[in-house]
């Protein structure tokens, strides 16, 4: 897949259907911050590496805004081919009612030989997408090109796969069909439930995602670190079906047959969740890169408290 530089023709992607995004950029950059902080410095030296020699200019060349550009890429204005190549690979839409992870990755079919990650196919799911982009980040001899786009690619989806709402299907493009009223905040025609998961949830806790990340840094222990780095992409995403199905749905499911009224109970819980979910993505997303960039395991207790360290003297100078 080769990078087209955007023009000025009129946007089609309107007149396609809307796919549930998972987080805003808000959350993806916190999530690229918290696992910054933890990368070793061999890790660290390949990913400022690897962005520095990207050609593309949708998003500059940070971690942050790299964890951004999956969503700019298939969203590029005139280049309705992207959507239709990446859509599916953001989340993993496991049904509700009987949950089946290789059903919702559309069988798990092996990437066919020779064929790049970025070339495809367009069905497959968050979770096999990352593996596949890992892989090449860990072969030195993937294409030079390639190589920054798997980066970028599992910057973004490593967030995707903690996203609750984009794990569990329940017919209702993630949410993206439930329209809410959320107690505490200001309330308009186009409110869905994925919005306020993606993004006002988000926002509600700390913002920018400089403060977030610093605040979130804070409060992960080297034993939760070390819990959570444990397990594979498919867990992650079973990890956040559950969250999904019993939290952001709730039993009975919220409907998108009316409006639903969201009250402060489910607000807190929604934002407990959101820290969390932002959390273990941070951890396994400096894990995952330091293992495919360096074969090295990040120090936790080093890095975390020296995170902890720097949020602390933040808080001290405000």
């Amino acid at each position: 897949m080769k990078i087209v530089a955007l023009s000025l023709a009129l946007p089609i992607l309107a007149a396609l259907p809307q796919s549930a995004l998972a987080w805003g950029d808000d959350g993806h950059k916190t999530i690229a911050l918290i696992a910054q902080q933890c990368l070793t410095p061999k890790a660290s030296d390949a990913v400022k590496s690897l962005l520095a020699a990207d050609t593309d200019n949708l998003v500059p060349h940070d971690i942050a805004n790299a964890a951004t550009w999956a969503d700019k890429f298939r969203d590029e204005n005139n280049r309705r081919d992207h959507y239709q190549e990446t859509q599916n690979w953001h989340f993993t839409d496991i049904e509700i009612a009987t949950p089946d992870l290789t059903a919702a990755c559309f069988g798990r079919k092996p990437l066919p030989a020779r064929m790049l990650a970025s070339d495809g196919p367009p069905q497959a799911c968050a979770v096999d997408k990352v593996e596949q982009f890992g892989a090449e980040l860990a072969d030195s001899g993937t294409d030079a090109e390639e190589r920054v786009m798997a980066l970028k690619f599992v910057l973004h989806f490593a967030g995707d796969l903690h996203q609750p709402l984009h794990s569990p299907d329940n017919h209702d493009y993630g949410g993206n069909s439930v329209k809410v009223t959320v107690e505490g905040f200001k309330h308009t025609r186009k409110d869905e439930l994925h919005g306020f998961w993606d993004t006002q949830f988000v926002d509600a806790i700390a913002k920018p995602p400089t403060a977030l990340s610093k605040q979130l840094l804070a409060e992960i222990t080297p034993a939760q670190a070390a819990e959570w780095a444990q397990g594979k992409p498919e867990d992650w995403a079973m990890e956040a079906f559950n969250l999904g199905k019993n939290d952001a749905y709730g039993s009975p499911p919220l409907s998108k047959d009316t409006p639903q009224q969201i009250d402060a109970v489910y607000v807190a819980k929604a934002e407990t969740d959101v820290k969390l979910q932002l959390k273990r993505a941070g951890v396994r997303l400096a894990l995952f890169l330091d293992q495919k960039l360096a074969s090295e395991t990040p120090d936790w207790n080093a890095c975390l408290k020296a995170g902890s360290a720097v949020s602390s003297r933040a808080r001290t100078r405000q």
